[in-house]
């Protein structure tokens, strides 16, 4: 998974839930463009630093906070909206 394929994602205009399924299993459900964090670019005009290379994903239900490396994501399910109750 590259950061452009993520920030696609993640983009709230064309945003449709999806879980991150991770190379050990684990799964990360991201209900909504709120729940997901790619970090920005480094500004061009500081020294070379390498672009980030992971995401952050918060827990719906707890907000902790889920660091999940880029080359660790071997699959993205998508999933049907959570209906407004939920």
């Amino acid at each position: 998974m590259t950061r452009e394929e993520m920030s696609t994602l993640a983009d709230p205009e064309t945003f449709k839930p999806f879980v991150i399924v991770t190379g050990s299993g684990s799964r990360f459900p991201v209900n909504h463009p709120d729940f997901i964090d790619i970090p920005p670019l480094p500004e061009p005009d500081t020294e070379e630093e390498p672009e980030p290379s992971y995401v952050t994903v918060y827990d719906t239900k707890t907000s902790v906070a889920r660091f999940i490396v880029l080359s660790n994501i071997q699959q993205i399910e998508f999933r049907q909206r959570p209906s407004a109750g939920s």
